[in-house]
């Protein structure tokens, strides 16, 4: 990848426990450097519903946000970040 990207602290984060699922399920799926996206979407009358995947980098490097939380690389749209 020949952009830079920042990474942050920020509002979302993994405990150290789900960062060692995340990491071994990285490496079982040989995405080592892959990240997991964190998304926030309408869900009608019931509220928000909220997702994660496995990405391997950030769709849009201009306005995607990334935050790094115990060794995983976490890629937020900046539309989700209020919903986190």
């Amino acid at each position: 990848m020949s952009e830079m990207l920042t990474v942050q602290t920020g509002p979302v984060s993994v405990t150290s426990a789900a960062a060692g699922k995340i990491s071994a399920l990285l490496v079982e799926e040989q995405k080592n450097e892959a990240g997991l996206r964190v998304f926030v979407q309408g869900g009608g009358c019931s509220g928000f519903q909220y997702g994660l995947m496995i990405e391997d980098g950030p769709g849009d490097t201009e306005s995607d946000k990334i935050f790094e939380s115990n060794g995983v690389r976490l890629f937020v749209d900046p539309i989700s970040i209020p919903g986190t």
